[in-house]
């Protein structure tokens, strides 16, 4: 990082300052790979030089605020901005929130000295304390984002909001319809990315933020459900995305594992899931696209919820009409075609491994069948059906049962990530055998072919010539 430091410093005479997350994660001991700088001078500028000095590619942010990046190839990303107010003191008050609002000279970045950094909100206290503040009453409704954005603190970081905050989205989530919803979407990707995704989630919804990205969602806030499930739609589905939480990233433990905390959280094929889920899709992991369709997953049981007389209740078909509403949800946020088509895979189908569990007959040609209409997707459908019956269940829980719903998981798994060999092709077809030692179709034919193929794998015959001796020699002996 100094070396990157250094080249920056080479280019210019101009002040320059590491601000908002670059110093945070330098400060909890991270190294950031997005680095924003402030400059007295044209940001453009010294965004281009940077560029082309380390080899990247640069891209004009905002001309009128004179805002350009650097995207180097080493995936570095540094923006770099002039000043918008007077004085750096000034500008940093007019940041989002008080652990944004924090400054290191470039030339004591390099020195690795922090009694020069510039605090004037009280940010580096905040970041110790865990506590997320904002740097002034309107900052919220200055930009409205930044409601997604203490979002994404909350689950990134663990940052408990003050009352203030809370209270300041409230006021200000109404206003987030007129945010481009590509900023949004990015700021939901990253919240979900984050260890304690449910908790940041929760906090949008607090603020009044999560129905206004999710109108969609408001009809399952107070959908209750069967006894079966311990939770209304609503407040289910962010607890399945608690459970994935606890699951994939070691965050804050769901319900189901408060009340029995010795529950297992032993994955099968641990290794190969965490491979999977870390995959990079854009700007988040796999395992945010999955956190985000646990979120949506059961959207549509509001609308297909039926009562019966014998007093029980159904939602048939809610998982075909919940794939449909997060196609147009994904269309909406201007999500790729792929990540959309994941949401819709996951939703579509959340239900099929509960119904293979259920059967109680779970056969090869079922897994193998499961997994040829999902497709990659499987292990990730498999892996949200055990979170949602964590959800489902709650402190109702039976560990002994989720003990057995793990041991199914890793036999259904081991067909995908240890497919068995397929069989040898056979040595012989029946047709090629009936025209061989001219023969009319029937029973004989099948014994020949079977006897065939037991000597073939017990690795007594090896070609078709073999094959057509033996059934000659076994002809004989009929005769």
């Amino acid at each position: 990082m100094n070396n990157l430091f250094q080249l920056i410093a080479d280019l210019t005479d101009q002040s320059v300052w590491l601000v908002g997350g670059a110093v945070r994660e330098l400060l909890t001991g991270n190294t950031p790979t997005d680095i924003d700088l402030a400059v007295t001078g044209s940001g453009l500028a010294l965004a281009k030089a940077i560029a082309d000095a380390g080899g990247g590619a640069f891209v004009a942010l905002d001309r009128e605020r004179d805002t350009g990046r650097a995207v180097l190839p080493d995936n570095i990303t540094i923006d770099c901005a002039t000043l918008r107010a007077d004085n750096l003191i000034a500008d940093l008050s007019l940041r989002d929130f008080t652990i944004n609002a924090l400054a290191l000279p470039l030339t004591a970045a390099l020195t690795g000295d922090w009694d020069a950094l510039i605090d004037p909100l009280g940010g580096r206290d905040d970041l110790a304390a865990g506590r997320l503040r904002l740097c002034s009453p309107d900052s919220l409704r200055d930009d409205p984002l930044r409601i997604a954005r203490a979002g994404r603190f909350r689950a990134t970081h663990r940052l408990q909001p003050t009352p203030d905050l809370i209270e300041a989205g409230r006021l200000a989530a109404p206003l987030l319809v007129n945010t481009a919803v590509e900023r949004i979407r990015d700021e939901l990707l990253k919240l979900c990315d984050g260890p304690v995704a449910a908790a940041g989630i929760q906090l949008l919804d607090e603020m009044g933020a999560l129905t206004v990205i999710f109108p969609e969602l408001e009809p399952a806030r107070a959908c209750e459900q069967p006894r079966v499930h311990f939770l209304p739609v609503l407040a289910h589905m962010i607890e399945t995305v608690a459970a994935l939480d606890w699951l994939i990233d070691n965050g804050d433990p769901p319900i189901a594992a408060q009340t029995h905390p010795h529950l297992s959280r032993n994955i099968p094929f641990a290794a190969q899931y965490s491979a999977l889920l870390d995959q990079r899709r854009g700007i988040a992991r796999r395992a945010a696209l999955l956190k985000l369709a646990a979120l949506l997953h059961d959207n549509a049981k509001p609308h297909t919820k039926v009562s019966h007389p014998d007093g029980t209740v159904t939602f048939y078909g809610h998982q075909s009409l919940g794939a449909e509403t997060v196609a147009q949800i994904g269309y909406r946020l201007r999500f790729s075609r792929a990540d959309t088509a994941y949401l819709v895979s996951i939703v579509k189908e959340h239900m099929r491994p509960g119904q293979m569990r259920d059967s109680g007959q779970l056969s090869e040609r079922g897994i193998n069948r499961f997994f040829r209409d999902t497709g990659d997707n499987g292990p990730d459908i498999l892996l949200h059906e055990l979170a949602d019956h964590l959800a489902t269940r709650g402190p109702w829980l039976d560990p002994v049962a989720w003990s057995h719903h793990l041991e199914w998981l890793g036999y259904v798994l081991e067909y995908y990530w240890n497919p068995p060999a397929p069989p040898p092709p056979p040595l012989i077809r029946g047709h090629e055998l009936m025209a061989a030692l001219q023969l009319a179709p029937g029973p004989e034919v099948g014994r020949l072919l079977r006897l065939i193929h037991e000597a073939h794998q017990a690795g007594e015959i090896h070609s078709a010539e073999e094959a057509l001796a033996l059934a000659r020699a076994l002809r004989a002996e009929q005769s």
